[in-house]
């Protein structure tokens, strides 16, 4: 299992993917076509459809679609070469094979940015600053043949958010490629003035209190606490099926067997969604449920008898506990 320590990205990206809390896309609404991919949606990655390490120049392992990897090879090249309309239409075609892609979402969001698409691309580095942190800038930098042609594109967004300051979803990019580029000082004022202009994009405030943590988040959630004394929980008493359900009508059923492995269910609006893994035990009562694609879940528990109060750790959403109770 690897270890408990959770970034902020991998904390939002578990919190969705066990339905623990709602995932939405404020700048999903402002995209023309979405006929690539519903990004009001979140990515959900699987071993199968992962490229490797953040790094769209590296090998792919051989589960990943060769025809989808060679059309993405070819989109990079053409983004090389300057075609960036050609290199839109590749990466949508590669996507089609190969939709639940961080990577490839990423390097679409970047062609967007090149072309001058801003709230596409806002749409899109939602969605994949919810999966994690990005590229570095030897990444980025290494997709264009010269920093003088990324500069004069970084250059004309910030032109752009100068003349239309409310532009929220231009921001978002904006603060992305500085953070990118390393310019923390940059990219705190641009998330600063993100919150105060989008104050659902939850995604805007977490970088903002990541990059600095005595930022004011306006209209913050208060956090749930988990209770301060657990009693010492026995994980042999752990196995066996748990359910718990909200007053909205989501269900929950999460199924722990003996042998370290875990199931979890959730079921909303009729839809069902299921999360696979292995679990193990702190002593101090936390929980670590670690999904086979390798995001985890940290709860800290509170068992009485039947019943187990399940708090997520480091939860930005202000959610309350869910309830479970054994069967």
């Amino acid at each position: 299992m690897t270890a408990f320590g959770l970034t902020t990205w991998a904390i939002n990206r578990v919190g969705w993917a066990f339905g623990y809390f709602p995932y939405a896309n404020p700048y999903a609404t402002t995209v023309v076509d979405n006929s690539v991919y519903n990004y009001s949606q979140p990515i959900v990655m699987t071993p199968d459809e992962q490229t490797l390490a953040g790094d769209p120049g590296e090998t792919a392992p051989a589960t990943v679609s060769k025809q989808a990897m060679s059309t993405f090879e070819q989109a990079q090249k053409q983004f090389y070469d300057g075609d960036y309309a050609a290199a839109l239409d590749l990466v949508d075609k590669a996507l089609k094979e190969m939709p639940n892609d961080a990577v490839i979402h990423e390097f679409r969001a970047l062609v967007l940015f090149a072309l001058g698409k801003y709230q596409d691309a806002a749409a899109t580095l939602y969605a994949v600053l919810s999966v994690g942190p990005g590229w570095d800038w030897t990444t980025m930098s290494s997709l264009y043949p010269q920093v003088s042609v990324y500069t004069a594109q970084l250059r004309k967004l910030e032109a752009y958010v100068g003349d239309h300051p409310d532009d929220a979803a231009a921001r978002l990019v904006l603060a992305y490629h500085y953070i990118t580029c390393d310019h923390k000082d940059a990219a705190v004022k641009q998330l600063t003035n993100l919150v105060k202009l989008s104050p659902q994009d939850r995604l805007a405030a977490t970088l903002l209190q990541q990059l600095d943590p005595k930022a004011k988040v306006p209209d913050a959630p208060k956090i749930v606490e988990p209770p301060k004394q657990v009693a010492e929980i026995n994980p042999k008493s752990l196995p066996g099926v748990w359910t718990a359900r909200r007053s909205n009508g989501e269900r929950f059923k999460m199924t722990l067997d003996d042998k370290g492995k875990f199931s979890w269910k959730y079921t909303s609006g009729g839809k069902t969604q299921e999360v696979t893994g292995v679990y193990a035990v702190k002593d101090d009562g936390v929980l670590a449920l670690e999904m086979n694609d390798d995001g985890v879940m940290l709860a800290q528990l509170d068992i009485k008898g039947r019943n187990m109060d399940f708090y997520m750790l480091g939860d930005t959403q202000g959610t309350k506990p869910l309830r479970f109770v054994r069967q």
